[in-house]
């Protein structure tokens, strides 16, 4: 039970906040992830190999074989003979409202902040070709896909340099993202989304219309979700500047109620367009998120 212990820590986006650094960031997290990875539904990634052997800890995540795994429950290296290469069009929300976090928790920038670096250095290692976007009402910064292995510090430079501006325009920024994509791949959406859901779903069907597969990581801090303060506390929006004074435990129940009908309808939108969609809070381990993804690749392919 230690062992597994020491893997799930790794994880832990607090953990990951006290590193100071986003190359060890990514690496732990993902190495971590692998050395207690545990049964899973997914078979991995298609390609054709002519041999495999045990993995090791510290082989390239590249060769794993994830069809052997599935039979087997054990993970195995495999020889390439072919690779297939695939664009992984990364997107993170870098608006103000970004910035909350609860006491103990990290900030939602900083979670999609480390979720970004591990599965940039994840999809790198695959040889995938990565390309990042920051963004708030306007795509702030754009890095074309490369799957160099020098590619990642330059990702992850800008990771390190980002601060959170601006307000949320979600339906311009993925309609300029569409223009920019000259080849189908897989846009990877890691948002707070608090913008209109109409205009969400406009900018998601753009991507989908270009046949891009599509996951949104809807990042949302734990009070969000749940609004568990016990006394008066003071809002501000970190987008307008409007402040409220409220006691909490008086509208706990209509405003879980409403987030929920909002979470409703995201996922109504998501649904209607064949979209992955995952809910995280930034108290939770990002292997939570990895897993997600590498499922939905799965039945992507």
């Amino acid at each position: 039970m230690k062992g597994r212990q020491k893997h799930v820590n790794y994880l832990d986006p607090v953990l990951l906040s006290r590193l100071d650094n986003m190359e060890l960031v990514a690496r732990c997290a993902v190495e971590g992830f692998f050395s207690g990875l545990h049964p899973s539904p997914f078979h991995g990634f298609s390609v054709e190999y002519s041999d495999h052997r045990a993995y090791q800890y510290g082989d390239e995540l590249k060769y794993l074989d994830w069809k052997m795994y599935g039979r087997s429950d054990k993970l195995y290296i495999k020889q390439f003979q072919q690779e297939t290469n695939v664009n992984v069009y990364m997107l993170l929300d870098s608006s103000k409202s970004m910035s909350f976090a609860d006491e103990g928790c990290v900030s939602k920038l900083d979670y999609g902040s480390y979720l970004t670096a591990a599965m940039c250095y994840m999809m790198l290692k695959q040889n995938d070709s990565v390309s990042l976007t920051l963004f708030d009402e306007n795509i702030r910064q754009w890095i074309p896909p490369r799957s160099r292995s020098t590619h990642l510090h330059q990702i992850l430079k800008v990771l390190n340099a980002n601060k959170p501006q601006g307000r949320t325009n979600l339906a311009s920024v993925l309609h300029d993202l569409a223009e920019r994509t000259n080849r189908r791949g897989v846009v990877v959406l890691i948002s707070d989304l608090l913008d209109d859901v109409e205009d969400i779903k406009s900018g998601l069907a753009h991507l989908k219309y270009l046949k891009h597969d599509v996951v949104v990581f809807h990042t949302l801090d734990r009070q969000e979700i749940n609004l568990d303060y016990e006394d008066q506390i003071q809002f501000e929006d970190l987008e307008s500047g409007e402040i409220a004074r409220v006691f909490p435990k008086s509208i706990q129940k209509t405003y879980r109620e409403n987030v929920q009908r909002y979470l409703d309808e995201v996922q109504a939108v998501t649904g209607v367009n064949e979209i992955g969609y995952v809910l995280l809070n930034t108290s939770e381990s990002l292997s939570k998120a990895l897993l997600a993804y590498l499922n939905l690749r799965n039945k992507m392919r």
